[in-house]
């Protein structure tokens, strides 16, 4: 945990898998992070989906799948006031979106009311289409913004990837129309994958990062920006690399994109 403070960061994501099943142990792991002087901007669910997918395939009923993340939104969600817990939509059943649609929905108004007063929020992602047949039936920010509209309720918003949005259109002026309804917002850098985990540090692919970052201040948002990589099942993963280095490089990529200098440690 002390070497994000030392790369300067000041807030981690934390997904679920990562902590520990005891529960005493997992209180501490979360306290570590408030005692190092970082906040949790957000957090994944070992089940984030009401419809499978596939990384979490099972349980398989939308019921299940739900009380699931309801119980860990009791459980973890007292201990990180203002945290940020990441939504997908998963797969629709028989291709049939539109019911998908109003079941997620309905679903959503009730997951919205008890984040709320739980004192956290919830953000829904749209994913990459190479993702569409796999992780969900929301690939825009137009798809996700229909499913917040209709919940209509402040406590959801939506998540920001921009290796998801990267190849849409006329993202900046996208994402500047979502004014007040973006609740997160992820960083990494693209090349044509060769898994379903296959990302880069900023500034090291293809990704142009200023339709994204200006439409995101367009839209009103000013939290942090979380760097979420993922680099497994390619020959080149990242993870059996410098981690340091790939964290410095995109901090640094950023700032110079954004007109900051990047900070320094010690």
């Amino acid at each position: 945990m002390s070497r994000y403070g030392a790369l300067g960061a000041s807030a981690i994501e934390i997904w679920e898998f990562k902590l520990d099943a005891d529960p005493r142990k997992r209180r501490e792991q979360l306290s570590s992070v408030r005692d190092r002087g970082l906040s949790i901007s957000s957090f994944q669910a070992d089940v984030h989906a009401l419809f499978p997918t596939h990384l979490a395939p099972t349980p398989a009923a939308l019921d299940a799948r739900r009380d699931l993340f309801v119980k860990t939104l009791d459980t973890l969600a007292p201990q990180m006031p203002g945290t940020v817990f990441v939504l997908n939509t998963g797969v629709a059943a028989g291709g049939d979106v539109q019911a998908a649609f109003e079941q997620t929905v309905r679903t959503y108004r009730g997951l919205a009311r008890r984040a709320a007063e739980l004192g956290v929020r919830l953000a829904l992602e749209p994913l990459h289409p190479l993702a569409m047949n796999e992780d969900s039936f929301a690939w825009n920010l137009e798809d996700a913004l229909d499913v917040v509209d209709a919940v209509g309720a402040g406590t959801l918003g939506i998540c920001a990837d921009i290796w998801n949005l990267a190849g849409q259109h006329d993202l900046r002026a996208r994402l500047a129309r979502c004014v007040g309804k973006i609740s997160l917002a992820q960083v990494s850098d693209y090349r044509r994958p060769r898994s379903f985990l296959d990302r880069l540090a900023v500034g090291d692919g293809s990704i142009d990062f200023r339709p994204f970052l200006d439409g995101l201040r367009e839209g009103g948002y000013d939290g942090p920006l979380v760097l979420e990589i993922f680099s497994k099942n390619v020959p080149d993963s990242l993870y059996d690399g410098d981690l340091d280095a790939v964290v410095e490089r995109s901090r640094d990529a950023l700032a110079d994109l954004m007109g900051a200098p990047p900070e320094r440690p010690g």
